[in-house]
């Protein structure tokens, strides 16, 4: 059975001020009429089935989380008390997911992502499931074809071109010339975050190379065996969680596994919606490249990024910046220091992260 697995926990703070904690960019309706996280969802089936399909996600955004009621059954969204990177998820999930069904295949993948042609991507990752199935001791990831030199992605380095390939290396996001230097080697690719594998075997690899989180699993496990009260529930679940080590599954995991990890070629546009800037292929656009959404009057004004749905935004002589206006803040920056957003974050007053 396939099992798919939605990393829905982050913050969003590269798109504030419209995402905040409480109700990260994965809830917010940037594309389109649905938001990403049910974009997400909704692309899966039917190669996923409602009853495995898990959701992992910040305790925080619980409100947000019970309006999936009916599309993703209640049991089956985990609710982190805590931030604690990658790893702890997906080793939650695995856990999850196997004690339902010891044979589990597991696609995991963040809630935050944009697909446009779902045909090809549910094709892509049943050729991963097709090739665990036969080699179930294997790690997949999904390599994307790179189309220019980012920055703000990391690669994988394929070992040749064959469809399915095994991964030489993961590298971290490049400066702007060993970006290039990949794009012209063509055996890297932009690394989505995308992985396919047994619940069973990335348990065994965090038992072996993560024990004190793999122990901390097994105390989760002899929780929900517990009859509890919800309240005592959450607060035992809590008090777990924290203790749990913050590290990411890449650092965790494969980077001690590099030998089990395969990749398989995308054959699907993708778009990670990691900043501002990622939305200007979705959003309306004037006849000098002003994106909008909302109302926007300009003189003299070129390839903007303007959010304002509930007042006019008028700009001059204004070329490549972002402006972002909600009912408490407003950010204007250049398109240019589109990740100091993040930083930004950071100095915020708590009322406005």
């Amino acid at each position: 059975m396939i099992h798919a697995i939605i990393m829905a926990g982050g913050k969003g703070t590269r798109f504030w001020p419209l995402s905040r904690a409480v109700k990260a960019k994965q809830f917010l309706q940037i594309i389109g009429n649905r938001t990403l996280l049910e974009h997400t969802i909704s692309r899966l089936h039917p190669l996923t089935k409602k009853e495995n399909t898990w959701i992992v996600g910040n305790h925080a955004q619980k409100k947000f989380f019970a309006s999936l009621k009916g599309t993703v059954p209640t049991q089956q969204i985990l609710l982190e008390p805590c931030g604690r990177n990658t790893a702890p998820c997906i080793g939650w999930a695995a856990l999850e997911a196997f004690n339902k069904d010891p044979d589990a295949t597991m696609i995991v993948l963040p809630a935050d992502h944009f697909i446009d042609d779902t045909k090809r991507f549910r094709q892509t990752l049943k050729a991963a499931t097709d090739h665990i199935a036969k080699h179930p001791d294997r790690l997949v990831t999904i390599g994307i074809q790179p189309t220019f030199p980012h920055t703000g992605y990391g690669y994988i380095q394929a070992e040749d071109n064959q469809e399915i390939t095994k991964v030489r290396a993961f590298k971290e996001k490049p400066d702007t010339k060993t970006a290039q230097e990949y794009i012209n080697s063509k055996t890297f690719f932009w690394n989505a975050g995308i992985f396919i594998w047994k619940a069973a075997t990335i348990l065994d690899l965090i038992k072996t190379h993560l024990p004190t989180i793999y122990n901390g699993l097994q105390e989760i496990t002899t929780l929900n065996n517990q009859k509890l009260s919800a309240k005592s529930h959450t607060e035992a679940l809590s008090k777990i969680y924290h203790a749990l080590e913050s590290i990411s599954v890449d650092y965790g995991i494969l980077e001690h596994a590099s030998d089990k990890i395969d990749m398989i070629h995308a054959n699907f546009d993708w778009n990670d919606i990691g900043n501002w800037p990622a939305l200007e292929d979705f959003w309306p656009k004037d006849a000098h490249q002003n994106a909008t959404k909302g109302e926007l009057i300009s003189l003299n004004s070129h390839r903007n990024l303007v959010h304002s749905p509930h007042k006019i935004v008028a700009l001059i002589d204004m070329d490549d910046i972002i402006v972002i206006d909600t009912e408490d803040a407003l950010l204007i920056a250049p398109k240019s220091s589109d990740q100091k957003i993040k930083h930004l974050y950071d100095e915020l007053p708590g009322h406005l992260q």
